[in-house]
């Protein structure tokens, strides 16, 4: 008879059981046999007319099925794993459907059918294994929280004029309704098939949504790390440029990439925290150093501020977990198969850890100010070392610790003098007599002993640390000269002031115990270093450009631009039914529009359509416009061959207005080494005798862009490359027919340039008009959607989430603690930002809050071995 919680054996195509199919056994698989069918037609509806190619969606979209098929229990990873690779808008033009909806359906039809069919025969369990169980209370609620949305959809339609259906509506027509209220309808079409997956293998589920959350936070940081690659560079904290990633629903403003970050961050750590292989500990820290360097430099005040309000109860609640899950199985339903709980430091060795901590920042600070880069990069040699010293320094006696301590300092001093000296005889010793010193220190940590007593080698470690600490000194000196000696001295002094306090009173030392040695040694002292890398990187942003003290410098501005922004959006809801019920999901942009202020009046398009051909209505916002707030239609193109650019454009104008077309490398919002024309386009001249009243005539014209220089960056970092038009005349409108391009070289370079596919390959942004298109708070964001009514239970629904996952029945699932700080975060940064008006950033929210409302631990399921 096998454990409680055990996994029964696995067997079959890659351990998820034979494949053998059976026919519906229960209610719920008959109606997973109908609900697949009808979201593979969708999805494959949605994949033909695919704007790139609908052929190879169709059947990207089938491999997407059959893997969902096979690993029904974890499709979480399928899902959420490519989530932040797959917007494609700036080359597809949809933004109502997105790829996000392919996968969608795609995991639906593949899982229900599997589960249907009963593709792995050990898909039912007994009622004590279902991990995801919703009580009647809870389920009323999820149902009301969907005819919310569905009603404010209903409403949206009724604004825009009526329900009309289309490719690729703007942020003006109905079908932006469904962009935005369509993220709770895609995680409820599959919250049954999670709901099966459970219950079926309740661990293995869990593994997997942790799984796909952490590669998706990898995905969004690689793609952060490339933006700041080939746009900025890794180090530039100076440029008024914040990461935007592959997140499209940034094109004009927002905070899609900060909300999915805080909400995927704590998973990642969480997984760090847990893991006790050293190359998953590798992976795992690699990814949240990452993403660390991608909330930097997102610049976001509000990301600043979420992580440690969701970070610190997180680690809180992991550590409730464990403490419950040492205190036996007789106390709680944790799982402890992860052996004993880590003690927890004495009251001093936790003075001591703060004391290192403000110290090195302290140090950080100092040192960059002076000496710049390199004379962090030597501080930070100098910590790890001192967080790799050995535990067999403290065996001698405090008489020896304070004979070394003080020979080693004066033999440090005179090897640090002798290095000064050198360094400055011979251009660049410095940088080498660091590398040697460094080595010296290695050397000595190599040749411990551990368990013995040697006062000498206790000497020679201690003589060797400080020279190392000498060398910081000299190499601040030589790059920074007077101010990085001052500040490198500063420094000095404190971390050798520190460690010597450590030396003589060991209770002071945080890596002290039996926990500090062995696999528990070296998680703590490579979490240790991480956290070195992470005040480095802290002080980097801070020190090394001004754009980040500037945000921080004008809070108090910006947050009275955000009130009075949230005063005037408000005042768009008129009458006790919009404020019960809401103006309808999508409708903020036109309301604002036509309501607001000028300033509000942004750009627009339309496809127009008339008894001959399509055409582009292009209008210009009727605030005032800069080269940062046109309003533009862009296309991604290959970067053209170097030289002139000819465009051919057949248009119509009812009023003088001046076209800006442009070519540049922008990935969303930022263009760089731009080449543009800005021609003034006239009426069409009226014939003797002609009636002026009428439509004006087309025209067609030609211009040269450029010499166009080489575009597209190095093959390490490329660039995309886009063309787009803008109108520079407030309150204008040019009608464009057709637009083609030509490089020097004659190639086409447009596609869709007639129109006939309506916009599909065009795809508009505003670069920094950004209040305008959001609320800029996720609460008054659905408060104007859905009313008093919606935003009552959506609160209600996070309240109930956070407490059942903190202090409820779901206290002990693994994934617990990380999903209250997922949304914590999201609350946090939605405090300045609207969030759920980007459906991907929508559908992780809505999957978290879902699921934490079911979740529960499970005897020899809690707290495992996930990571």
């Amino acid at each position: 008879m096998s454990a409680v919680g055990a996994a029964p054996a696995m067997g079959g195509l890659l351990g998820f059981g034979p494949l053998k199919l059976h026919l519906p056994a229960t209610r719920l698989q008959w109606l997973a046999l109908a609900a697949g069918p009808g979201l593979g037609a969708l999805g494959a509806e949605l994949a033909w007319h695919h704007p790139l190619s609908g052929p190879l969606a169709l059947a990207a979209w089938g491999v997407a099925v059959l893997l969902a098929a096979l690993f029904w229990v974890k499709t979480p990873v399928l899902l959420l794993a490519p989530l932040p690779l797959i917007g494609l808008a700036p080359w597809t033009g949809w933004i109502t459907f997105e790829e996000m909806d392919l996968l969608v359906t795609a995991c639906g039809c593949g899982g229900y059918l599997a589960y249907a069919l009963q593709l792995n025969a050990r898909d039912r369990a007994p009622a004590w294994r279902h991990a995801l169980v919703y009580s009647p209370a809870v389920r009323v609620l999820i149902v009301a929280l969907a005819l919310s949305a569905a009603w404010s959809m209903k409403r949206g339609f009724s604004d825009a004029g009526a329900f009309d259906f289309g490719w690729f509506q703007g942020y003006h027509e109905p079908m932006n309704s469904v962009r935005n209220a369509k993220a709770i309808f895609l995680v409820l079409a599959l919250l049954p098939l999670w709901t099966a997956a459970a219950a079926a293998r309740p661990r293995g589920f869990s593994r997997g949504l942790l799984l796909g959350l952490v590669l998706a936070l990898a995905g969004a940081s690689v793609a952060a790390l490339w933006e700041r690659l080939a746009y900025t560079g890794l180090l530039d904290f100076s440029t008024d440029y914040r990461t935007t990633a592959l997140f499209w629903e940034m094109h004009v403003g927002g905070a899609a990439l900060d909300g999915f970050l805080v909400l995927t961050l704590p998973f990642a750590l969480l997984a760090l925290l847990r893991t006790r292989s050293p190359w998953r500990f590798a992976a795992g820290l690699a990814i949240v150093l990452l993403a660390a360097y991608a909330c930097l430099t997102t610049f976001s005040r509000g990301v600043y501020l979420a992580l440690p309000l969701a970070l610190v109860p997180m680690v809180l609640l992991a550590d409730a977990q464990r403490r419950r899950a040492a205190a036996g199985p007789d106390s709680s339903h944790v799982d402890s198969s992860l052996g004993a709980v880590d003690q927890p430091l004495p009251r001093l060795a936790k003075v001591g850890a703060l004391a290192m901590a403000g110290a090195f920042a302290l140090a950080a600070a100092l040192v960059f100010g002076g000496g710049g880069y390199r004379g962090l990069l030597a501080l930070f040699f100098v910590m790890v070392v001192l967080l790799t010293l050995p535990a067999s320094l403290w065996r001698p006696t405090l008489g020896q610790r304070l004979t070394a301590l003080v020979m080693g300092g004066v033999l440090a001093l005179l090897l640090g003098g002798a290095s000064w000296a050198l360094s400055m005889a011979v251009p660049k010793a410095a940088y080498a007599l660091h590398a040697v010193a460094l080595a010296c220190c290695a050397v000595l940590r190599w040749r411990d002993e551990p368990g013995q007593t040697r006062p000498v080698y206790l000497l020679l470690v201690t003589t060797a640390w400080f020279w190392l600490l000498a060398t910081m000194v000299i190499v601040a000196d030589y790059w920074g000269g007077t101010a990085g000696r001052w500040t490198g001295m500063a420094a000095g002094l404190a971390l050798a002031g520190l460690w010597a306090l450590m030396l003589l009173e060991p209770r002071l030392w945080p890596l002290q115990g039996a926990g500090s040695v062995g696999k528990a040694g070296w998680r703590k002292r490579a979490l240790l270093t991480a956290g070195l890398l992470l005040v480095m990187a802290v002080v980097a942003a801070l020190g090394g450009g001004g754009y980040l003290r500037d945000r921080v410098a004008t809070w108090k501005e910006d947050g009275q631009t955000r009130l009075t922004h949230w005063r005037e959006g408000l005042h768009l809801l008129h009458g006790g039914r919009q404020w019960l019920l809401g103006k309808g999901a999508g409708r903020f942009v036109a309301t604002n529009f036509y309501d607001g202020p000028v300033d509000a009046m942004v750009g627009d398009y339309r496809l127009r359509h008339d008894e001959h051909e399509s055409y582009l209505a292009l209008a210009a916002g009727k605030h005032q416009l800069g080269r940062g707030e046109q309003f533009r239609v862009s296309q991604r193109i290959a970067a053209p061959a170097p030289g002139l650019v000819t465009v051919h454009l057949v248009s119509r104008t009812a009023a003088d207005a001046y076209l800006v077309l442009q070519i540049c490398e922008k990935n969303l919002i930022y263009p760089d080494n731009c080449s543009s024309v800005e021609p003034q386009l006239k009426p069409h001249p009226a014939a003797e005798g002609e009636a002026t009243d009428r439509q004006p005539e087309w025209q067609t014209s030609d211009f040269q862009l450029g010499p166009v220089p080489a575009l597209g960056g190095s093959w390490w970092a490329p660039r995309f490359v886009t063309f787009s038009m803008a109108l520079d005349t407030r309150g204008a409108r040019v009608d464009i027919a057709r637009i083609s391009m030509q490089d020097s070289q004659g190639r086409q370079l447009l596609v869709n340039g007639d129109f006939n596919r309506e916009m599909a390959r065009w795809f508009f942004s505003s670069d920094r008009h950004h209040l305008p298109w959001h609320i800029k708070n996720a609460a008054l964001h659905v408060l104007f959607e859905q009313g008093l009514v919606g935003l009552a239970l959506l609160s209600a629904a996070w309240l109930l989430a956070v407490l059942r996952l903190a202090f409820g029945r779901g206290r002990d699932h693994p994934l617990a603690p990380a999903i209250v700080a997922a949304l914590i975060g999201f609350a946090t940064v939605g405090a300045f930002d609207s969030l759920l008006d980007a459906p991907r950033v929508g559908l992780v929210f809505f999957t978290l809050l879902l699921l934490g409302l079911g979740l529960r631990a499970l005897p020899g399921e809690g707290v495992a071995r996930l990571a």
